[in-house]
């Protein structure tokens, strides 16, 4: 005599099948888009913050030797700048600014013989390799990239009242996201009197600083 199925242990009709399995569908595709998303919005956080950290350690260092400017040494060319690089400019980007900054710092009579108290920095913003804001020493022969995702350096020097003898300088810096967001369509600021980029997907911050030399006051 043929095996009968008991009463309650019936299966799934292929409806039933089919609707668990549309649900899980949209549940699965749900949890991937929500991934997705949030995934991108972190790698955007961390190229901001990035960027952001970046900007700021630049600037500072900047503005140290720009306040340095002109200590122990003549300041007919403690500072000196050069306006928005042509395209035939063999080491700058185009359209970007240069600060040479000269100064002198106090050496101890218990240092050895040759130690450095000159410094002779050139910053400016590379048109190859690495790109990005350099640091040329023209007194220890050294070249090194500072940060390499600055895209811009504009600077602008202002001499006070002349018979103050002060002076300022506003430098303005604009640094790029190191990685790039399709979806980003803003186009770059701006700044100083530097070129005008189209919109890449890369995000961008800006850095503007107003420094007064010290070492300029009642020179």
């Amino acid at each position: 005599m043929g095996a009968q199925r008991a009463k309650g242990t019936g299966g799934f009709t292929l409806v039933e099948l089919l609707v668990v399995m549309v649900v899980a569908g949209l549940v699965v595709m749900a949890a991937v888009t929500t991934f997705i998303v949030q995934n991108k919005i972190a790698g955007i956080q961390a190229a901001t913050s990035d960027t952001q950290l970046s900007g700021q350690v630049t600037m500072d260092m900047l503005e140290r030797d720009v306040r340095m400017a002109g200590y122990g040494v003549n300041k007919a060319n403690a500072i000196v700048t050069q306006d928005n690089a042509a395209a035939t400019d063999p080491l700058r980007s185009v359209g970007t600014d240069a600060i040479q900054i000269r100064y002198s710092t106090a050496v101890p009579l218990s240092a050895p013989p040759g130690t450095r108290g000159s410094r002779n920095y050139n910053y400016y913003i590379a048109k190859s390799g690495e790109g990005g804001l350099v640091r040329q020493d023209l007194v220890g022969g050294t070249t090194d990239t500072i940060a390499s995702n600055v895209e811009d350096l504009q600077v602008t020097v202002t001499p006070d009242v002349p018979a103050t003898g002060a002076m300022q300088v506003v430098l303005g810096l604009m640094v790029r996201s190191a990685a790039k967001d399709p979806a980003y369509t803003v186009a770059p600021p701006q700044i100083g009197n530097g070129i005008a980029r189209p919109a890449d997907g890369f995000r961008r911050r800006v850095y503007n600083s107003t420094i007064n030399p010290r070492n300029y006051f009642g020179s």
